[in-house]
Protein backbone atom coordinates (compact mmCIF):
# COMPACT_ATOMS: atom_id res chain seq x y z
CA UNK A 1 0.00 0.00 0.00
CA UNK A 2 1.71 3.53 -1.25
CA UNK A 3 -0.51 5.62 1.19
CA UNK A 4 -1.55 5.48 4.71
CA UNK A 5 -4.32 7.05 6.72
CA UNK A 6 -4.44 6.46 10.10
CA UNK A 7 -8.49 8.19 11.29
CA UNK A 8 -9.41 6.24 14.35
CA UNK A 9 -7.97 7.70 17.58
CA UNK A 10 -5.74 5.14 19.87
CA UNK A 11 -6.31 6.03 23.58
CA UNK A 12 -2.40 5.27 25.30
CA UNK A 13 -2.49 4.38 28.70
CA UNK A 14 0.21 4.04 30.83
CA UNK A 15 3.83 6.12 32.26
CA UNK A 16 5.67 8.28 30.68
CA UNK A 17 8.96 8.21 32.88
CA UNK A 18 12.39 10.14 32.55
CA UNK A 19 15.03 8.09 32.07
CA UNK A 20 18.88 8.68 33.24
CA UNK A 21 22.13 7.45 31.11
CA UNK A 22 25.22 6.17 32.47
CA UNK A 23 26.70 9.32 31.36
CA UNK A 24 23.90 11.43 33.04
CA UNK A 25 21.96 12.52 30.10
CA UNK A 26 17.90 13.13 30.72
CA UNK A 27 15.42 11.30 28.64
CA UNK A 28 11.81 10.53 28.13
CA UNK A 29 10.69 7.13 28.27
CA UNK A 30 8.19 4.55 29.14
CA UNK A 31 6.41 1.73 27.18
CA UNK A 32 3.52 3.80 26.78
CA UNK A 33 5.31 6.96 25.91
CA UNK A 34 6.97 4.91 23.67
CA UNK A 35 4.21 3.77 21.90
CA UNK A 36 2.53 7.22 21.57
CA UNK A 37 5.17 8.75 20.27
CA UNK A 38 5.55 6.24 17.42
CA UNK A 39 2.10 6.70 16.85
CA UNK A 40 2.32 10.03 15.92
CA UNK A 41 5.59 9.97 13.92
CA UNK A 42 2.80 7.59 11.61
CA UNK A 43 0.38 10.88 12.47
CA UNK A 44 -1.92 8.69 14.48
CA UNK A 45 -4.27 10.47 16.00
CA UNK A 46 -3.62 9.63 20.06
CA UNK A 47 -5.25 10.57 22.87
CA UNK A 48 -3.01 11.28 25.30
CA UNK A 49 -3.89 8.66 28.61
CA UNK A 50 -0.54 9.09 30.96
CA UNK A 51 -0.56 11.26 34.34
CA UNK A 52 1.65 14.38 34.15
CA UNK A 53 3.50 15.34 37.32
CA UNK A 54 3.97 18.79 39.65
CA UNK A 55 7.65 18.52 39.34
CA UNK A 56 10.85 18.99 37.20
CA UNK A 57 10.31 15.41 35.46
CA UNK A 58 6.32 15.96 35.05
CA UNK A 59 7.48 19.97 33.44
CA UNK A 60 9.73 17.76 30.88
CA UNK A 61 7.48 15.39 29.88
CA UNK A 62 4.82 17.85 29.63
CA UNK A 63 6.73 19.80 27.36
CA UNK A 64 7.89 16.78 25.15
CA UNK A 65 4.13 15.57 24.85
CA UNK A 66 3.92 19.22 23.27
CA UNK A 67 6.42 18.86 20.77
CA UNK A 68 4.35 15.83 19.79
CA UNK A 69 0.97 17.27 19.97
CA UNK A 70 -0.44 15.30 22.66
CA UNK A 71 -2.13 17.93 25.20
CA UNK A 72 -1.94 17.01 28.84
CA UNK A 73 -5.25 15.57 29.79
CA UNK A 74 -4.50 13.78 33.54
CA UNK A 75 -2.31 15.96 36.30
CA UNK A 76 -1.07 14.74 39.41
CA UNK A 77 -1.04 18.02 41.48
CA UNK A 78 0.76 16.63 44.14
CA UNK A 79 3.27 14.08 42.66
CA UNK A 80 6.10 14.26 40.39
CA UNK A 81 6.37 11.35 37.33
CA UNK A 82 8.79 9.03 38.07
CA UNK A 83 12.43 8.14 36.72
CA UNK A 84 14.78 4.99 36.19
CA UNK A 85 17.75 4.32 34.89
CA UNK A 86 18.14 3.59 30.86
CA UNK A 87 19.41 -0.01 31.16
CA UNK A 88 16.10 -1.01 33.25
CA UNK A 89 17.72 -0.67 37.06
CA UNK A 90 14.95 0.60 39.13
CA UNK A 91 14.74 4.61 40.36
CA UNK A 92 11.69 6.18 41.93
CA UNK A 93 8.29 5.55 40.96
CA UNK A 94 5.97 8.62 40.43
CA UNK A 95 2.39 9.69 39.51
CA UNK A 96 2.33 7.49 36.29
CA UNK A 97 1.56 4.32 39.24
CA UNK A 98 -1.32 6.32 40.95
CA UNK A 99 -5.17 5.78 39.32
CA UNK A 100 -8.58 6.15 40.46
CA UNK A 101 -11.81 5.86 38.83
CA UNK A 102 -12.53 9.98 38.64
CA UNK A 103 -9.22 10.62 36.84
CA UNK A 104 -10.28 7.33 34.17
CA UNK A 105 -13.91 8.92 33.79
CA UNK A 106 -12.61 11.95 32.08
CA UNK A 107 -10.98 10.21 29.31
CA UNK A 108 -13.11 10.80 26.22
CA UNK A 109 -13.58 7.67 24.18
CA UNK A 110 -15.75 7.36 21.47
CA UNK A 111 -17.43 4.07 19.78
CA UNK A 112 -14.16 4.16 17.44
CA UNK A 113 -11.36 4.98 19.85
CA UNK A 114 -8.94 1.75 20.14
CA UNK A 115 -7.11 1.35 23.48
CA UNK A 116 -3.59 0.61 24.21
CA UNK A 117 -2.87 -0.41 27.85
CA UNK A 118 0.82 -0.92 29.22
CA UNK A 119 1.07 -4.12 32.05
CA UNK A 120 3.86 -1.66 33.57
CA UNK A 121 0.30 0.20 35.22
CA UNK A 122 -2.05 -2.84 35.09
CA UNK A 123 -0.81 -5.47 37.56
CA UNK A 124 -0.61 -5.14 41.00
CA UNK A 125 -2.43 -3.12 44.00
CA UNK A 126 -2.05 0.83 42.29
CA UNK A 127 -3.18 -1.05 38.78
CA UNK A 128 -7.32 -1.87 40.61
CA UNK A 129 -8.98 1.00 39.35
CA UNK A 130 -7.36 0.47 35.86
CA UNK A 131 -8.44 -3.08 36.02
CA UNK A 132 -11.94 -2.66 36.74
CA UNK A 133 -12.27 0.49 34.46
CA UNK A 134 -11.01 -1.69 31.51
CA UNK A 135 -13.46 -4.62 32.02
CA UNK A 136 -16.54 -2.27 32.27
CA UNK A 137 -15.92 -1.19 28.62
CA UNK A 138 -18.64 -1.50 25.73
CA UNK A 139 -18.46 -5.04 24.34
CA UNK A 140 -17.15 -4.19 21.11
CA UNK A 141 -14.33 -1.66 22.25
CA UNK A 142 -11.30 -2.92 20.49
CA UNK A 143 -8.22 -2.79 22.74
CA UNK A 144 -4.38 -4.32 22.91
CA UNK A 145 -2.92 -5.09 25.82
CA UNK A 146 0.65 -5.71 26.57
CA UNK A 147 1.21 -7.04 29.93
CA UNK A 148 4.89 -7.65 29.53
CA UNK A 149 6.95 -9.28 31.99
CA UNK A 150 4.30 -8.34 34.43
CA UNK A 151 1.64 -11.23 32.55
CA UNK A 152 2.14 -13.51 35.54
CA UNK A 153 0.80 -10.87 38.15
CA UNK A 154 -2.62 -11.02 36.62
CA UNK A 155 -5.01 -13.78 37.07
CA UNK A 156 -7.48 -15.74 35.87
CA UNK A 157 -10.57 -13.78 36.91
CA UNK A 158 -9.11 -10.82 34.90
CA UNK A 159 -8.80 -12.79 31.88
CA UNK A 160 -12.07 -13.97 32.30
CA UNK A 161 -13.50 -10.58 32.51
CA UNK A 162 -11.81 -9.71 29.25
CA UNK A 163 -13.48 -12.92 27.60
CA UNK A 164 -14.67 -11.23 24.16
CA UNK A 165 -12.96 -11.25 20.53
CA UNK A 166 -12.69 -7.10 20.60
CA UNK A 167 -9.36 -7.60 22.75
CA UNK A 168 -5.93 -8.26 21.27
CA UNK A 169 -3.50 -9.75 23.91
CA UNK A 170 0.16 -9.07 22.75
CA UNK A 171 2.96 -11.53 24.09
CA UNK A 172 6.77 -11.99 22.79
CA UNK A 173 8.10 -15.73 23.44
CA UNK A 174 9.12 -15.72 26.87
CA UNK A 175 5.32 -14.18 28.10
CA UNK A 176 3.92 -16.45 25.98
CA UNK A 177 5.13 -19.68 27.48
CA UNK A 178 4.54 -18.07 30.66
CA UNK A 179 0.81 -17.32 30.44
CA UNK A 180 -0.05 -20.09 28.21
CA UNK A 181 2.30 -22.89 29.44
CA UNK A 182 5.65 -25.09 28.18
CA UNK A 183 5.59 -26.62 24.68
CA UNK A 184 4.50 -25.28 21.47
CA UNK A 185 4.15 -21.47 21.72
CA UNK A 186 1.57 -21.58 19.33
CA UNK A 187 -0.05 -24.54 19.79
CA UNK A 188 -0.17 -23.22 24.17
CA UNK A 189 -1.32 -19.83 22.67
CA UNK A 190 -4.04 -21.20 20.53
CA UNK A 191 -5.38 -23.04 23.43
CA UNK A 192 -5.54 -20.17 26.08
CA UNK A 193 -7.18 -17.83 22.82
CA UNK A 194 -9.99 -20.86 22.69
CA UNK A 195 -10.43 -21.35 26.59
CA UNK A 196 -10.74 -17.50 27.20
CA UNK A 197 -12.25 -15.84 23.79
CA UNK A 198 -9.28 -13.50 23.40
CA UNK A 199 -6.80 -13.02 20.42
CA UNK A 200 -3.24 -13.74 20.88
CA UNK A 201 -0.41 -12.04 19.16
CA UNK A 202 2.74 -13.79 19.84
CA UNK A 203 6.12 -11.81 18.82
CA UNK A 204 8.37 -14.84 18.22
CA UNK A 205 11.62 -12.40 17.02
CA UNK A 206 12.87 -13.59 14.00
CA UNK A 207 10.38 -16.79 13.70
CA UNK A 208 8.10 -13.89 12.39
CA UNK A 209 4.50 -12.72 14.58
CA UNK A 210 1.30 -15.67 14.89
CA UNK A 211 -2.21 -14.50 15.29
CA UNK A 212 -3.83 -16.93 17.18
CA UNK A 213 -7.68 -16.67 17.83
CA UNK A 214 -8.56 -19.59 19.14
CA UNK A 215 -11.18 -20.39 16.35
CA UNK A 216 -9.71 -20.61 13.41
CA UNK A 217 -5.85 -21.48 12.36
CA UNK A 218 -3.12 -19.69 13.98
CA UNK A 219 -1.84 -17.31 10.63
CA UNK A 220 1.53 -16.00 10.40
CA UNK A 221 2.92 -13.07 9.53
CA UNK A 222 6.70 -13.65 8.62
CA UNK A 223 9.07 -11.16 10.18
CA UNK A 224 11.59 -8.73 8.12
CA UNK A 225 15.16 -9.52 7.85
CA UNK A 226 17.46 -6.42 9.33
CA UNK A 227 20.85 -6.24 10.90
CA UNK A 228 19.66 -6.15 14.75
CA UNK A 229 21.64 -3.14 16.37
CA UNK A 230 19.23 -2.50 19.88
CA UNK A 231 16.26 -4.95 21.00
CA UNK A 232 15.07 -1.94 23.27
CA UNK A 233 11.72 -0.79 22.41
CA UNK A 234 10.84 -3.09 19.98
CA UNK A 235 7.85 -4.44 21.56
CA UNK A 236 6.70 -1.06 22.13
CA UNK A 237 7.17 -0.15 18.72
CA UNK A 238 5.13 -3.16 17.34
CA UNK A 239 2.09 -2.40 19.45
CA UNK A 240 2.25 1.23 17.63
CA UNK A 241 2.51 -0.20 14.21
CA UNK A 242 -0.12 -2.52 15.28
CA UNK A 243 -2.63 -0.09 16.22
CA UNK A 244 -1.46 2.66 13.23
CA UNK A 245 -2.74 -0.40 10.72
CA UNK A 246 -6.35 -1.07 12.99
CA UNK A 247 -6.54 3.05 12.89
CA UNK A 248 -6.32 3.29 9.11
CA UNK A 249 -8.74 0.56 9.18
CA UNK A 250 -6.82 -2.41 7.94
CA UNK A 251 -7.38 -5.59 8.93
CA UNK A 252 -5.50 -7.64 11.84
CA UNK A 253 -2.80 -9.61 9.46
CA UNK A 254 -1.81 -6.72 7.73
CA UNK A 255 -2.12 -4.57 10.91
CA UNK A 256 0.34 -7.46 11.89
CA UNK A 257 2.57 -6.63 9.01
CA UNK A 258 2.71 -3.23 9.28
CA UNK A 259 3.82 -3.75 13.22
CA UNK A 260 6.48 -5.75 11.70
CA UNK A 261 8.17 -3.15 9.47
CA UNK A 262 8.27 -0.42 12.32
CA UNK A 263 9.77 -2.98 14.98
CA UNK A 264 12.09 -4.25 12.23
CA UNK A 265 13.24 -0.13 12.04
CA UNK A 266 13.54 -0.10 15.43
CA UNK A 267 15.79 -2.62 16.09
CA UNK A 268 17.75 -1.84 13.18
CA UNK A 269 18.74 1.25 15.53
CA UNK A 270 20.31 2.78 18.71
CA UNK A 271 17.45 3.06 21.14
CA UNK A 272 13.14 3.39 20.89
CA UNK A 273 13.77 7.66 20.70
CA UNK A 274 13.39 7.24 16.55
CA UNK A 275 10.77 5.45 15.02
CA UNK A 276 9.84 5.11 11.55
CA UNK A 277 7.32 7.62 9.94
CA UNK A 278 5.75 6.51 6.70
CA UNK A 279 7.81 7.29 4.02
CA UNK A 280 10.69 5.81 5.97
CA UNK A 281 9.02 2.70 5.94
CA UNK A 282 7.93 2.61 2.36
CA UNK A 283 11.94 3.27 1.44
CA UNK A 284 12.90 0.43 3.10
CA UNK A 285 10.26 -1.71 2.85
CA UNK A 286 9.17 -0.80 -0.80
CA UNK A 287 8.14 -4.59 -2.10
CA UNK A 288 5.67 -4.88 1.20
Amino acid sequence: MSEFLAIKPVLVLGGAVGEVTPTQERRIGGRAFNVARALRRLEAPVVNGMPVGNGEWGATIEAEMARLGLPVLLRHGLMDNGWRQSNGEPGEPGCETQWNKAQLAMLPLTEDTLIYLSGEQLAGENGEALREWLTRLPFDQRRLLDPGMHVGLLDEDFFAMLSDSHTLLTLNRDETARLCGAGDAIDAAQRFAAAHNLTLICRLGRDGVWICDGQSGPQHIAAYAVEEVDVVGAGDAHCAGLLAGLSAGWPLPQAVDLANRVAACVVASAGAANPPDWRQLQRRFNAA
